[in-house]
């Protein structure tokens, strides 16, 4: 009952939405302005203004804010980009060449912003940097050293990783420039940062048809969207951080991140030790109305733990709808199909009494929760919710106090799953499991994606429901450049256009 009255609800707002649509398009039909109206086009060039924060450094591994730490795109480059396919694109980097434990880089040639050459020092200098600085020494933690040779960089690996060409996105700068957060880093990209926050354009390189770019002291994130709306500011990214959509009045885009919202499992809990009920909750999910409904179109529904368009590259499938027939059968061939005094489906030994645990601040989860418990009540589960503070709630977690609940994790580049296999997220998840080890092998590179997905599906440690989606909003005048992926809200600066 309660999903029906949501979709009614959703649809009601669908109409709604769609007949102001149809207004609006009238309307700009007849605007004077427009360019069938014998208007001039836009000019080619673009002039942007971007928010940061003055009481913060633009040094980027210093800075602690998002809005700061994203301008490093504007003046440098890192050795490689991962496109929104999350393929690694050189960039400073001419090729590689990775084994099991280390990856070589030899670089191409380039020069930074004052003439000078950039050189295999100072990439070791700037990863050197990285690895010290809370945000990107988390995600090259699983890379020890790096060790320069004339033009090449070899960097020492923890353990094999398939994609660690994907890490190598720190941004590059000369050495000495960036030991300190006072400090102005030198970098090789489109523009040249100098105090005080400003940008001129770097001679040496093109900047596509961006022509400027202007620095908007922001006071703090909320005022962002304000700002954008009143025309201070023509960029933004919202990533919903807090489990609330946000509306913003503006040109806006919905941009899948690599935040994996999940499902997690006790796997030694009762029927729950059986990977056969864990895939019977797999098929009963319904991941299409968890994003769209939950998660108010703020999500992706995936039916694997790897990002979508990851999928989508590699031609993996896996269906995000519900399959309740195929959950059904799983539970009879079970022995389930019977019902104990309160009315409980069950074996005769186990039931299929369950509770999903969910922190109550998050409205995405919350609302997720209750509409997978409805959806797991109807393949003949027995799942009620328990929302709890978030103190409570990680506690739990970490303690194993719990038979699911409803997580999200944020994934490198790599597309690293080692938080469920050892790592942050791996709670409920004993190492003793097949798809551990299948997934050591894919990392060596003795799996194919389409093999360690099939390894995935039949052990079904976690169950994969959507990848949340953040939102790229612009003014109207500007066609931001989406083709990387949203790790960098700035993508490639050079090939931005007028809209």
């Amino acid at each position: 009952m309660r999903k029906n009255r949501l979709r009614a609800a959703l649809a009601l707002l669908l109409t709604f939405a769609l007949l102001f649509c149809a207004c609006d398009s009238d309307k700009d039909a007849q605007t004077p302005d427009s360019p069938e109206n014998g208007a001039n086009p836009p000019s080619a060039s673009l002039t942007l203004a971007l928010p940061y924060y003055e009481n913060d450094s633009c040094n980027p591994y210093f800075a602690q804010s998002v809005c700061n730490r994203a301008l490093s795109s504007l003046f440098c480059e890192p050795l490689y980009r991962v496109n929104a396919a999350y393929a690694a694109e050189a960039v400073l980097a001419e090729s590689a060449s990775t084994d099991r434990t280390s990856c070589t880089v030899t670089l191409r040639d380039a020069v930074f912003s004052d003439g000078t050459t950039v050189t295999a020092q100072d990439v070791v200098y700037s990863f050197g940097l990285a690895k010290k600085s809370a945000w990107y020494g988390t995600r090259l933690a699983n890379i020890d050293s790096a060790k320069a040779n004339g033009k090449t960089v070899t960097f020492a690996l923890g353990t094999a990783d398939r994609y660690v060409q994907n890490l190598l996105t720190f941004p590059i700068v000369r050495r000495a420039t960036a030991d300190t957060a006072a400090q102005v880093p030198i970098g090789s990209g489109a523009f040249v940062l100098s105090a005080g926050g400003k940008l001129a354009k770097n001679p040496k390189k093109s900047t596509g048809g961006v022509e400027a770019i202007t620095l908007v002291h922001t006071k703090d994130p909320e005022t962002l969207g304000r700002a954008l709306e009143i025309g201070n500011i023509d960029y933004m990214f919202e990533n919903f951080a807090d489990g609330a959509y946000t509306r913003i009045v503006a040109q806006n885009t919905f941009v899948t991140m690599n935040n994996l919202v999940y499902l997690g499992i006790q796997s030694s809990s009762g029927a729950l030790q059986s990977a056969a009920v864990r895939a019977a909750i797999h098929y009963a999910a319904d991941r299409d109305d968890i994003a769209a409904s939950s998660y108010r179109g703020c999500a992706t529904a995936t039916g694997l733990p790897f990002h979508p368009a990851f999928c989508e590259a590699q031609k993996l499938a896996a269906s995000t709808a519900p399959d309740t027939e195929r959950a059904a059968e799983i539970l009879h061939k079970l022995g389930y199909n019977r019902r104990d005094k309160n009315g409980r489906l069950t074996n005769g030994r186990d039931t299929l009494q369950m509770t999903i645990l969910v922190n109550q601040e998050n409205s995405f989860r919350l609302t997720a929760a209750y509409n997978l418990a409805d959806d797991l009540n109807a393949a003949g589960f027995s799942v009620t919710v328990e929302s709890v503070s978030g103190d409570v709630y990680t506690s739990r977690i970490a303690s194993g106090n719990f038979t699911l609940y409803i997580g999200e994790v944020r994934l490198s580049e790599d597309l690293s799953l080692s938080p469920f296999f050892g790592g942050s997220a791996s709670a409920g998840i004993p190492n003793t499991l097949p798809v551990v080890s299948e997934y050591a092998a894919f990392q060596a590179g003795e799996r194919t994606p389409q093999q360690f997905a099939d390894a995935f599906l039949d052990d079904m440690p976690f169950v994969p429901l959507c990848y949340r989606a953040g939102m790229a909003a612009y003014s109207k005048g500007v066609k931001p450049d989406l083709s990387a992926a949203a790790y960098d809200i700035y993508g490639d600066i050079t090939r931005w256009t007028a809209a």
